[in-house]
């Protein structure tokens, strides 16, 4: 089932964040797209088009005729066919139903009778590089730490007096909101523990980026968690009735030092 308070807090950020932001300011562009891949990171729904009016004014997201597809001249008939919504992958055989039960990554999709892609998505690239997309709409989105864009989406969301869209984001908790500022380069080949069921020793098999441990002691020192929980504290955003309430359980709080300083005294 799709978690709908993960929904409706990502568009109620994109919107905050839109309305904050002058026109012409490129900065949402990234927001949304490091707002959208935590909604990735959850079941749930595709949701652009609640905000597609707000994503294509950014530059976000883009919108073609079906017949400016790179492929058009070997798939035409078959994207113009097209009579409901339809993701459009990497390997277009995950297009239909001849492709494996994993499929590829999403490039754009398809609303009849409009093509769209979104900034940094290989469809975007492969419009890149035809010409399609020139200046600033050729550029990738910038990658911004989660922490960064929740942030100022409070700040956005303050000033407007939106206490539960502050209460929800405070709600994802620090193992979500300071996963990518806390990792660790694990190297190629190295020891990263033992198979459970064999006992053998597991070594990476490449370069990889893996979420680091956070401590009470690093949040502590964290700048930016101090700044989160005084504006929680400021305006009192937690005492605001949710319908999709996060904070945890007492049971919980008390077998997770991270989340017992986090909502400590809040």
């Amino acid at each position: 089932m799709s978690m709908h308070e993960i929904e409706d807090m990502i568009e109620g950020a994109v919107r905050v964040l839109d309305r904050r932001a002058p026109t012409g300011d490129l900065s949402p562009r990234s927001q949304f797209a490091r707002l959208l891949k935590l909604q990735g990171e959850f079941d749930c729904s595709f949701t652009h088009f609640r905000v597609m009016d707000i994503l294509l004014a950014r530059r976000f997201t883009y919108r073609f005729d079906v017949d400016e597809h790179p492929d058009h001249a070997a798939r035409g008939p078959y994207l113009r066919d097209l009579r409901e919504f339809t993701f459009l992958h990497d390997n277009p055989r995950d297009d239909t139903d001849e492709g494996d039960d994993e499929r590829s990554a999403v490039a754009g999709y398809i609303e009849p009778p409009h093509l769209y892609c979104d900034a940094g998505s290989s469809l975007w690239r492969r419009m890149v590089e035809a010409g399609k997309l020139t200046g600033p709409d050729a550029e990738p989105p910038v990658p911004l730490p989660l922490i960064d864009v929740v942030h100022e989406v409070m700040r956005a969301a303050e000033a407007e007096g939106d206490l539960e869209l502050i209460a929800m984001l405070f709600g994802l908790g620090p193992s979500t909101l300071f996963a990518d500022t806390h990792t660790r380069l694990i190297r190629k080949g190295e020891h990263v523990g033992k198979n459970p069921f064999t006992g053998k020793d597991l070594y990476a098999p490449e370069d990889v980026v893996a979420r680091g441990r956070i401590t009470v002691e690093a949040l502590e020192a964290e700048p930016r968690a101090a700044r989160l929980r005084e504006l929680v504290q400021r305006t009192q955003a937690l005492a605001t009735p949710l319908a999709y309430d996060s904070r945890p359980s007492e049971e919980l709080l008390e077998c997770s030092p991270i989340n017992a300083w986090w909502w400590k005294g809040l």
